[in-house]
């Protein structure tokens, strides 16, 4: 009995090691399945919280991209931080714009730029699974000028050859875009005494003496070419000997370069037939040959409502037509484009303005080369010099602007003339001063299909590197 009885207590203990036993394996189990189940959750939105976190910081780099790719859009504050809309389904935490290591947007004269985006998940990983809830994109692209190939009838100052030294000349612009420049085909120049031209200096058969001579734009000579105490904002490049002294150049200085290509002389003769085909009424002159200084011929030149052709020449044929200080201070108030034809012209003053304000309309002061060669035919009457003289200072508005052309000399000694020279020698004396801005004459060519390099601005170009570091921003 006593037997039978131990035998049950050993049995009933057998059980319950065993339930323990099998209690400890359900448990061992138990946390084992939800160590995984909590393993796999964190992989999980992890990889959804960084897939979502990528998408974001490529949309930012996509943003800053667009910016940059268009005109003027670009906009941050002094950290580089770039002013963006926020884009719908996506977290785009900062997107910071630099150039050149310098934050903010790329200014013309950058040569990279470097745009850091930063997105957020949407939903973000849990049991802190954090690693993928940033991504940050840094990528960096060349910064590109943009070369525009401008006609040469956007050259300021074109003549055959040159006379003396330009001693203070001032050459500006009045439309940065288009190209500012002096051209001549064949001789020196030398350049002095704070003189400024404000684009190129090319010269088809000659050398250049620079010496307190500012250039905007490059030095472009066939010849040898010296530079002292000179900024020049593009390039010196000399067929010769190309020497640099106490002077900043902003681009390359290059000896033994190609001559520049200046094209020749453009003859333009009288032809009535020819304005005629251009669309102007020719007037042949029958009153004095000073411009506007009688009541009658001021009334006339008003009068016009269409272009016309004003010929000096049967009027005036051994006369200069001259203007003089005893000219109205009234300045002559155009309706339309005017061309003068003369043996010579002689202006102590020129005093034009548009009729209507902010209406822009064009002078020519035109001596005709008569003879059909490609070089300049300077050859007057007797008495007279065919020259173009401005003795005194130009009164246009800025709606007025005038051509110059003659075959002999230029000579130009005043300021607040706007418009082009083109002249068989040009002379500027020292208060010559020049706004340019791009006349032409109606049915020539006088750029002979010439085009020149301007730089027009500057754009984003090729992505040269990419950095993706994801957990970070």
């Amino acid at each position: 009995m006593h037997r039978i009885s131990r035998r049950a207590r050993d049995d009933r203990g057998s059980a319950l090691v065993a339930v323990i036993g099998l209690m400890a394996i359900g448990a061992v189990i138990t946390l084992t399945l939800t160590a995984a189940t909590l393993n796999s959750l964190k992989v999980t939105t992890s990889t959804r919280a960084s897939v979502q976190a990528r998408a974001a910081a490529e949309a930012g780099i996509d943003v800053a991209v667009a910016q940059l790719r268009t005109t003027d859009a670009c906009s941050t504050d002094a950290s580089g931080h770039l002013a963006f809309t926020p884009v719908s389904g996506v977290n785009i935490q900062s997107i910071t714009i630099s150039h050149d290591g310098t934050a903010g947007c790329p200014v013309e004269t950058s040569t990279s730029v470097q745009i850091a985006s930063t997105g957020a998940a949407t939903a973000k990983g849990v049991a802190g699974a954090s690693s993928g809830d940033r991504f940050t994109i840094v990528e960096t692209y060349d910064y590109d000028l943009i070369i525009t190939q401008v006609p040469l009838d956007g050259v300021a100052v074109y003549a055959y050859t040159v006379d003396g030294t330009l001693k203070k000349f001032q050459l500006d612009s009045d439309a940065n875009s288009v190209a500012t420049s002096v051209m001549i085909k064949t001789g020196d120049v030398e350049c002095t005494n704070g003189a400024s031209i404000g684009g190129d200096l090319v010269l088809g058969n000659g050398s250049a003496k620079l010496d307190m001579c500012d250039v905007a734009g490059s030095v472009h000579v066939s010849k040898d070419v010296t530079v002292n105490k000179t900024e020049v904002g593009g390039d010196v490049w000399a067929g010769g000997l190309a020497t640099v002294t106490n002077s900043t150049v902003g681009g390359v200085v290059q000896s033994g370069a190609l001559s520049p290509n200046v094209p020749n002389w453009v003859d333009v003769g009288y032809d009535p037939a020819h304005w005629a085909a251009q669309g102007y009424n020719v007037v042949n002159w029958t009153l004095d040959c000073q411009v506007a200084m009688s009541a009658a011929s001021r009334a006339a030149l008003e009068s016009y409502t269409v272009p016309t052709v004003v010929n000096y020449l049967n009027k005036c044929p051994s006369t200069a037509v001259t203007t003089n200080n005893n000219q109205s201070p009234v300045p002559v108030k155009l309706k339309t484009d005017v061309v003068f034809f003369a043996k010579q012209f002689s202006f102590d003053k020129l005093a034009f303005q548009s009729a209507t304000a902010g209406t822009a309309h064009t002078l020519s002061f035109i001596v005709p080369d008569q003879t059909a060669n490609a070089a300049r035919t300077c050859a007057p009457p007797a008495g007279l010099t065919g020259n173009i003289s401005l003795t005194n200072e130009t009164d246009f508005s800025p709606d007025i602007a005038a051509m110059v052309y003659t075959p002999c000399k230029i000579i130009s000694d005043r300021n607040g003339f706007r418009g082009q020279l083109y002249g068989g020698e040009v002379e500027f004396d020292q208060q010559a001063q020049l706004t340019f801005v791009p006349v032409g004459i109606p049915g020539f060519d006088m750029s002979a299909g010439v085009t020149v390099p301007k730089v027009t601005g500057a754009e984003l170009g090729d992505r040269l590197t990419r950095l993706e570091e994801p957990g970070v921003g």
